[in-house]
C-alpha cells in the first residue's frame, strides 16, 4: 500500500471515478459493460482503450497497459504513488493521512525528497530575503528595468544571489548537508569546492502545481560574457520534460475562473511580463523540445494552446517541433506570429496587452504556419528554390486529411509559386500510396505467452476476481497454480473470501509488486475482451481439468524419478501404487 492504510485508498478510489478521470483526457463512448476510447499512452487510429467500471481498471489492447485510477493517474501526470495519491486526493478534497512506511527503500526515498523539497524552499526564502535587503539593490533595479511591480516581484517570488559562497554558507547553518545541496541543484561542486549554481544572479523560483519549489533559473543582471540564463540541474525532484513554469498559477486560474486556452512561450519573464499585464493563463517551456509528457499537461488544463515563441530562427524552429507534438496528442494549436527579433515581452512593453491581443485574434493553425515556414526557407526567384518551395509545401498540404482544406491551401501555394492550381492537384496525389502516419512503437505483449497451464491459470483466476457464477462451483483451494503471480493473485482472493469481503480487482495493483504487473494486465485483458465467442462456463471447467492435471503430471514425473533411482525392491512398489493412484484420477478428471 506503499504507505497509505487500505482504508483510505478505497475511499479514495471510491470517491475518484475512473470513468471521471480518465474522461478528463480521453474521449469515452460506452459501448457495452466498458467504456472505450484512443489510448493516451500511445498513438493509435481506433479505439483500443478500455475503462472497466466493475472492476475499476483500465486496459490497452494495443500497447497492453493496465491499472486502477492511480496507476493512471501515475502514468499519465509523470507522478510516483505518493503524488498522484496527493493529486487525487486535493482533486475530491479529501485530508491526506499521515504516511507510515513499511518498504525501507520506499521511505528513504520519500525521506530525500522532503528533504530536497525543504532544501529548494529555504533556498527561495533566502533569496528573496536578499532581493530586499542593501545588498540587493543591484538585482532588485534590473526587474525594476523590466518594468516589474512590487507585486509582481513578490508574487513570483523573485530573489537574488550576490556570490558563490554564501547560500551554502547558510544552508549549512540551516543543518542542509552539502550532498543535500547538490543534490538538490542549487550548488555545484568542484573537488572540494561547494559553490552557489546560480550566483550573482537575478532567481526565479520554479514552482510546481502542488505548490513546491522544484528547480530554479538565474538570469544574469549585467553584460558579461557568461550564458544570459542558468538552470538548476536535473534533479529527483526536477525533470525538464515533465513540467512548465507557472503551472501552480495556471492550476489555480482554472480552478477560480476556468481556461478556454494557454499560451505557451520561451522564457521565465515573458511569462512574468504577460502576468502583469493581465494574460495569466500563460506558461513557459523549460527551453528543451516539447515533450509528450508536456502535451499531456497542457491537455490536462485545456484543449486549445497558442505557441508564442520568440519571432527568431530559432524560436520559430522550436514552435515547429512544438506544433507537431502538441497537435499529435489532439490539441487545437495555433501559432502567434510574433515579430523579428522580439519576444511576447517586448510585444507588450512596446505594443502594449492590446496589442498581443491581434497578435492572437491572427495566431495561424499548424498546417498555415508550417506553409508559411516553407515559403521563406526558399529562394522564390530562382527556378530551383520554386521547385523545392511547391515539392515541400504539397509534402506538408498531404497532412491534411480534408480534401477542402487541401484545395484551398493549394490555392495559395498556385498564388505564390504561379504553377496551375491542376498541376499542383497532380502532384498532391502523384504518390500512389500517402505518407503513412507513423505511430509510435509498443512493447510487444502476447496475452497468451507461456504454456497451456499459464493461459489456463489466467482465465481460472479471471473468473474469481471477476465474480463469475460458474466459479462458485469450484473450490479454489482445490487449483494449484505455479506462477508467483498467479499464486499471489490466489492468496489474495482466499483472504477476501475468508473475510467475505467483495474481491476488488483494482486492489490488486497496489497489493502485487510491480514485476507482477505485466501478468495482472494479461488477467484483465480477459474480462474486457469482447469477443467471447465460445462457452465461457465449459472453457472454465477445460482450464481448471488443465491445472489439476498438470499438478498430477508432475507429481507422476517426480515419482518416476525416485522410482528410476531406487533399488529397493518395496519402495518401487510403493512407488508404482501412487502413480498408478495418480493415473487413475487423471483419467477421471479427463
Amino acid at each position: 500500500m506503499r504507505g497509505f492504510d487500505a482504508k483510505f485508498l478505497e475511499e479514495l478510489k471510491s470517491k475518484n471515478d475512473i470513468v471521471d478521470v480518465v474522461g478528463r483526457y480521453v474521449q469515452l463512448v460506452q459501448r457495452g459493460g466498458n467504456f472505450w476510447g484512443k489510448c493516451p499512452f500511445h498513438h493509435e487510429k481506433t479505439a483500443s482503450f478500455s475503462v472497466n467500471t466493475d472492476g475499476n481498471f483500465y486496459y490497452c489492447f494495443g500497447c497492453h497497459k493496465s491499472g486502477d485510477v492511480i496507476n493512471f493517474i501515475m502514468e499519465i501526470e509523470s507522478l510516483d504513488f505518493n503524488d498522484a495519491v496527493k493529486f487525487l486526493a486535493e482533486r475530491v478534497k479529501m485530508p491526506l493521512p499521515e504516511v507510515k512506511y513499511d518498504d525501507e527503500k520506499i521511505k528513504e526515498q520519500r525521506k530525500q525528497k522532503d528533504r530536497l523539497l525543504a532544501v529548494m524552499r529555504e533556498t527561495a526564502l533566502y533569496y528573496a530575503h536578499n532581493l530586499r535587503g542593501e545588498r540587493g539593490a543591484k538585482h532588485y533595479e534590473y526587474a525594476l528595468s523590466r518594468r516589474f511591480t512590487d507585486q509582481t516581484i513578490i508574487s513570483f517570488g523573485l530573489g537574488a544571489s550576490f556570490d558563490f559562497t554564501s547560500l551554502p554558507n547558510y544552508l549549512r547553518g540551516r543543518g542542509y548537508t552539502d550532498e543535500e545541496m547538490v543534490l538538490s541543484g542549487v550548488c555545484g561542486k568542484k573537488d572540494d569546492y561547494v559553490f552557489d549554481w546560480l550566483g550573482e544572479r537575478l532567481i526565479i523560483p520554479h514552482v510546481d502545481q502542488f505548490g513546491n519549489v522544484i528547480a530554479m533559473v538565474g538570469r544574469r543582471i549585467d553584460g558579461g560574457k557568461e550564458r544570459k540564463y542558468v538552470n538548476t540541474r536535473e534533479t529527483p525532484i526536477f525533470s525538464k520534460g515533465k513540467t512548465f513554469y507557472n503551472l501552480n498559477n495556471l492550476k489555480k486560474l482554472k480552478n477560480a475562473k476556468g481556461l478556454d486556452s494557454v499560451i505557451l512561450v520561451e522564457g521565465h519573464l515573458d511569462v512574468i511580463s504577460l502576468s502583469q499585464a493581465g494574460i495569466q493563463n500563460v506558461v513557459a517551456s523549460m527551453g528543451t523540445a516539447l515533450t509528450k509528457d508536456q502535451a499531456r499537461i497542457i491537455k490536462r488544463y485545456t484543449d486549445k494552446v497558442y505557441i508564442s515563441y520568440d519571432g527568431d530562427s530559432a524560436g520559430q524552429n522550436a514552435t515547429l517541433r512544438g506544433l507537431d507534438i502538441l497537435s499529435e496528442e489532439g490539441l487545437d494549436v495555433k501559432v502567434i506570429d510574433i515579430p523579428d527579433g522580439m519576444d511576447p515581452d517586448d510585444v507588450v512593453k512596446k505594443f502594449g496587452v492590446d496589442g498581443y491581443k491581434q497578435l492572437m485574434l491572427k495566431a495561424k493553425p499548424l498546417i498555415d504556419f508550417k506553409l508559411e515556414l516553407v515559403k521563406k526557407a526558399h529562394d522564390l526567384n530562382s527556378v530551383d528554390g520554386k521547385r523545392r518551395y511547391v515539392q515541400k509545401a504539397v509534402s506538408v498540404i498531404r497532412e491534411s486529411k480534408s480534401p477542402a482544406e487541401q484545395e484551398e491551401l493549394l490555392r495559395e501555394v498556385s498564388s505564390v509559386s504561379s504553377i496551375t492550381f491542376e498541376a499542383l492537384k497532380r502532384e498532391l496525389y502523384s504518390e500512389s500510396v500517402a505518407k503513412k502516419e507513423q505511430v509510435d512503437a509498443v512493447v510487444q505483449f502476447n496475452d497468451n505467452v507461456g504454456d497451456k497451464n499459464a493461459i489456463a491459470a489466467r482465465f481460472v483466476l479471471s473468473a474469481y476476481l471477476f465474480n463469475k457464477p460458474y466459479a462458485l462451483e469450484t473450490d479454489i483451494n482445490s487449483v494449484e497454480f505455479n506462477i508467483p503471480a498467479h499464486i499471489e493473485i490466489k492468496k489474495f482472493i482466499l483472504e477476501n473470501q475468508s473475510e467475505q469481503k467483495k474481491i476488488r480487482f483494482s486492489d490488486l495493483y497496489e497489493i502485487l509488486s510491480e514485476e507482477y504487473h505485466d501478468e495482472l494486465a494479461r488477467i484483465a485483458g480477459l474480462e474486457v475482451e469482447e469477443n467471447k465467442n465460445f462457452d465461457q462456463t465449459v472453457y472454465f471447467f477445460d482450464c481448471v481439468r488443465t491445472l489439476k492435471s498438470d499438478k498430477i503430471n508432475r507429481e507422476i514425473d517426480r515419482l518416476t524419478t525416485l522410482f528410476k533411482s531406487e533399488t529397493d525392491n518395496e519402495k518401487r512398489k510403493v512407488y508404482t501404487l501412487e502413480m498408478a493412484k495418480l493415473i487413475a484420477t487423471k483419467n477421471k478428471l479427463n
